[in-house]
């Protein structure tokens, strides 16, 4: 017998149960979380590559949406005659998180389709493209959060005890973001038609959301104003930002959708964490 025979005799025989997938999807995102410092390099290394070459770098997308956030803060103040003081840090603030809302979601639908090459020939964990993702958007929001400071810092604002409460709900917004973000990646890898209806389903709801605009200016508070989940994540970080409270009806929602959310997509991954390598 020859030792190319033999060895085809002792190799040994992998079996995958459908008892097991659970087990693997779940163990998927913990090596993911144990690898943060890999992820989190190659976050740094994107953010740096988009922006070689360039004088202020990161700060090119600080300075746009400064002056975006000058531009409506000045323009709304004037049409409502409203404290600019007041009205700026509101919009800076709304504006802020929406970015860092919308660009999870719309890079999670995309996060493993964008990946293919990687998750076809590299292995390493799935979640490890999630992380990538999720850790680049936070660090281009550390970077817009430059507005807010400069924006205290010019009309002298102190902040309040409130604003600890940030700190919690940065946690729960966060939550919330990621598995929106993961869900929707996984039926965008399935379903191709879904990253563009999502892309235009923000838009729409971009107009629908208290962002530059405050509820408080109406007579009364539409249902798209009380049943937009995206108002209500907002609000949980801006108002302590604003030295307010944020609503208890917001945070009731948030914790629920966080809750509910979780669930349902560590079903989702469960079922579809074996399959994403055939459908990218």
């Amino acid at each position: 017998m020859t030792t190319a025979a033999h060895s085809r005799q002792k190799a040994p025989v992998v079996r995958i149960s459908a008892e097991a997938v659970p087990k693997q999807a779940f163990a998927d995102l913990l090596n993911g979380v144990r690898l943060q410092a890999l992820w989190t390099r190659l976050a740094f290394h994107d953010v740096r590559q988009w922006f070689r070459r360039s004088v202020l770098g990161p700060f090119w997308l600080t300075l746009s949406m400064g002056t975006m956030v000058a531009t409506l803060g000045i323009v709304f103040s004037s049409l409502f005659q409203q404290d600019l003081a007041k009205t700026l840090p509101y919009i800076a603030t709304g504006i802020i998180f929406w970015g860092l809302l919308t660009g999870c979601i719309n890079e999670g639908a995309t996060v493993f389709i964008s990946a293919e090459a990687f998750i076809r020939n590299v292995p390493t964990p799935l979640n490890l493209h999630f992380y990538r993702m999720m850790a680049r958007n936070v660090m281009i929001w550390g970077f817009n959060m430059a507005i807010y400071v400069v924006i205290l810092i010019y009309f002298e604002l102190l902040p309040g005890w409130n604003m600890l409460l940030f700190i919690p709900g940065f946690l729960l917004f966060l939550i919330n973001v990621a598995w929106i973000s993961l869900a929707a990646g996984v039926l965008s890898t399935r379903y191709r038609d879904i990253p563009q209806i999502i892309a235009n389903l923000i838009q729409v709801v971009f107009f629908l959301t208290p962002i530059f605009w405050s509820p408080a200016n109406l007579p009364t508070r539409p249902a798209f104003v009380t049943l937009n989940s995206f108002y209500h994540l907002i609000e949980i970080v801006r108002a302590p930002l604003l030295s307010v409270a944020p609503p208890w009806m917001s945070c009731v929602l948030c914790v629920g959708m966080a809750v509910a959310g979780l669930g349902f997509t560590a079903y989702l991954y469960r079922r579809a964490h074996s399959r994403i390598a055939y459908w990218v």
